[in-house]
């Protein structure tokens, strides 16, 4: 079957939303696609085809770019950015203790373009991460987005999903007007974090999954 719009999953933490193609393709659950998000150009893989019902209890999402089935050098690309991430992980990690930050790296992401970066951590203290982004973004030569795992969970909004990026990290960045990132418009400006404590994070932990499970009974 042919369709233009499917269901995808993408990132570490199982994200999902619509992506449509500009011409019909026939793809099947599992297989791996090239997709251009909000975050950035990334592989995603098929959930399922997408229909006016998902529309309907997705109405605030964004559809995002469906571009085509992953390529071998496409896959190769993957491989590259993974290897980065894994050395991005680890100098992350490094830093944050020679900076004396509360926080800690739970993971990395390089998306396919080479170009951007999301940071997975927890934080158990208010900080200002804009040395440890920039300093990592000076190194990687990469637009890096922070990932608030210790955030208190409740209802998703706009704003909430603006927060959960900190700046790129490049010079000037929390530098555009309301301390917005003067180099790439990322909202919310890259200063300090929220605060949570460490018993926080097992009442996030459960709310996800619940979460996920109430998004996962309606596909």
């Amino acid at each position: 079957m042919n369709d233009l719009e499917y269901l995808l999953s993408y990132g570490l933490l199982g994200d999902f939303g619509r992506f449509r193609s500009p011409r019909p393709v026939s793809l099947r659950r599992g297989d791996r696609v090239v997709v251009r998000s909000h975050r950035g150009l990334e592989i995603a893989r098929v959930l399922r085809e997408a229909t006016p019902r998902h529309a309907h209890f997705l109405p605030n999402t964004s559809v995002g770019q469906l571009l085509r089935p992953v390529t071998p050098q496409d896959e190769q690309a993957d491989e590259r950015q993974r290897e980065r991430a894994r050395h991005l992980w680890a100098r992350g990690n490094g830093l944050a203790a020679e900076l004396g930050l509360p926080l800690e790296l739970l993971d990395a992401e390089v998306l396919l373009d080479g170009q951007h970066a999301v940071l997975h951590q927890l934080r158990w203290q208010a900080c200002d991460v804009r040395p440890f982004v920039s300093t990592l973004s000076r190194e990687y030569e990469l637009h890096i987005s922070l990932a608030d795992l210790t955030r208190p969970q409740g209802p998703a909004t706009h704003e909430d999903e603006e927060e959960e990026h900190h700046g790129c990290g490049r010079e000037n960045c929390g530098g555009g007007s309301g301390g917005d990132c003067g180099t790439c418009g990322t909202g919310g400006g890259c200063g300090t974090c929220g605060v949570a404590q460490p018993q926080d994070v097992q009442a996030y932990f459960a709310g996800l999954r619940e979460k996920m499970e109430r998004r996962t009974s309606l596909l």
